[in-house]
């Protein structure tokens, strides 16, 4: 189970990167349009809004990633002592 929770998460953790990379750069874009008076301001919150969720996702699946690993690790007979 522990491997599964790990490999699974590191899949998730690929989309998630995808996803911030997508939603930086509607981000970007908004931005430009709005600059150039071709935007509404609303529309540059709304791509920063989703930007700064679709972050926070990939900073909660790094934490899932690591909690994983240590269950991993302790399921084959790690232990935190040398």
């Amino acid at each position: 189970a522990a491997l599964s929770a790990y490999s699974n998460e590191q899949i998730r953790r690929q989309s998630l990167q995808e996803a911030v990379q997508t939603s930086r750069h509607a981000a970007e874009l908004s931005t430009e349009l709005y600059v150039r008076g071709l935007g509404a301001f609303l529309n540059v919150l709304e791509a920063q809004r989703s930007l700064y969720v679709s972050e926070e996702a990939l900073v909660q699946s790094d934490t899932a990633i690591v909690t994983n690993l240590i269950a991993l690790y302790k399921a084959l007979g790690g232990g935190w002592e040398g």
